[in-house]
This record gives structure tokens, sequence and C-alpha cells, in this order.
């Protein structure tokens, strides 16, 4: 009965076991945030282990888009989310979805000094779409243990930061000085192309403005119909 019982654990865990160890050169050491120090892993070698157990993407295993869609912030910033559903083919049968969910920052504020002071210009990513489907793939894969020993690593460390965040009292940064902006500044142009891809009506589109940048009333009407959001 035993043995029965150890045969079938070790079945079952036989995906898991095969794609938990992540050599070296997959590995990418983060850089910044809560995670610094640790790795990340390339995300082609995720690729690489689903198609050494299951085959070629579209044979042995292939994902499918649920939904996409953006989230703005109050500072003006973007991300971009996708679902997906993650297939993949073991004896000759095909398994039920395997969810996955990723991210990615489509439009974000880079500080930037000009003139001696600062300011943030938004930058669009025009690869984040391709970056969030990506992090969707990574996390449902996950779920079939790619990876498993980088991301019980993290989640350690992740743990550990919280409960020494909980431990000691954290000291609130002072509000940021907003950067002036008129129809005069050098950032202008980029303020206008920044409010034009907004999709909000024009009062929310005013508030957000407003936490961005210092502006008068008249400099903040010319903005909103430059940017054709106001006529």
């Amino acid at each position: 009965m035993e043995n029965s019982k150890q045969v079938q654990q070790d079945n079952n865990l036989s995906i898991y076991e095969s794609v938990r160890n992540v050599p070296k050169e997959a590995k990418k050491e983060i850089e910044a945030g809560r995670l610094k120090g640790k790795n990340d892993i390339n995300p082609m070698w995720r690729i690489k282990k689903l198609t050494e157990v299951f085959g070629p993407a579209g044979f042995g295993w292939y994902t499918e888009i649920v939904r996409t869609w953006t989230e703005a912030s109050e500072s003006g910033e973007m991300a971009v989310f996708v679902d997906i559903h993650l297939f993949v083919k073991k004896d000759g049968e095909w398994s039920k979805p395997i969810y996955g969910n990723g991210g990615n920052r489509l439009i974000a504020n880079e500080k930037k000094y000009e003139n001696g002071q600062q300011v943030y210009i938004p930058y669009l990513d025009d690869d984040a779409y391709k970056k969030a489907y990506t992090d969707a793939i990574s996390v449902a894969a996950k779920a079939l243990g790619v990876g498993a020993d980088v991301y019980f690593e993290k989640d350690v460390t992740k743990y550990d930061t919280q409960q020494s965040a909980d431990a000691q009292p954290v000291q609130q940064p002072a509000a940021p000085v907003l950067p002036k902006l008129t129809s005069k500044s050098a950032t202008w142009k980029s303020a206008v192309a920044f409010t034009a891809s907004l999709k909000d009506d024009a009062e929310t589109i005013s508030k957000k403005i407003r936490l961005k940048y210092t502006i008068s009333d008249e400099d903040l009407d010319l903005l909103l119909k430059q940017s054709g959001k106001k006529s």
C-alpha cells in the first residue's frame, strides 16, 4: 500500500521535479525593489522547458488570451494586464485551462531634470503588451513547477520583508513638490501628448493633471483644448 502511494506521489511530481531547477545562465539578478539581490528568470527558458516536456508550441502546449485591459493611476501612469489560459498535453490528453495573469507598465512617469528643475515625463512602453503576455505565461507555468526553486526563494524573501515591515514603524516620505507647468514650459508639448492619451472626461483629466503639475486655471484650460479634451 505504501509503495503504491509513493509511486502515485512520484508520478504526480514528475513534471514539477523536471522543471523546478533553473540553470545559472537563465537567471538574472533583480537590481531594485523589495526583491533586490534575488533572481528573475529569462522568459525564453520557460518556453524551452514547456517545449522540452510537452512538445512544440501549438502541438504540446498553447495559450488562449482570455482578457486584456488597462488601468490608470491618479499620477497618470497606466498599466496593462493580461489573463490567459495555458493548456498542456500529457499522455495524449489536453489539460484543463491553467490560469495565468501578467502585467506591465504601459505609461510611466520618468523623472528628469530640465533647467535645474525636476520634472516627470510620461514614457510609453510599446512592448508593454508583449511583456504582460510573457508575464502571464510565467505565472501559469509556475503552477506546473516551472522555475519553482527560484519562485520559492522569492516567496520567502517577500514574506520576510513583510514581517520586517510590520515589526517596525515606517516613516512616510514627504509629499513631492509638483513641477510647475505653463504654456511656456519646455515640457508643455509632452504634457499635451500625455493629456491626449488619457481616456477620462475633462473633469477627471483636470484632477489628474493637478495631481501631476502645479498649473493655473488658464493654462489648464489651454492644455485641455490643445489635447482635444475640450472644445
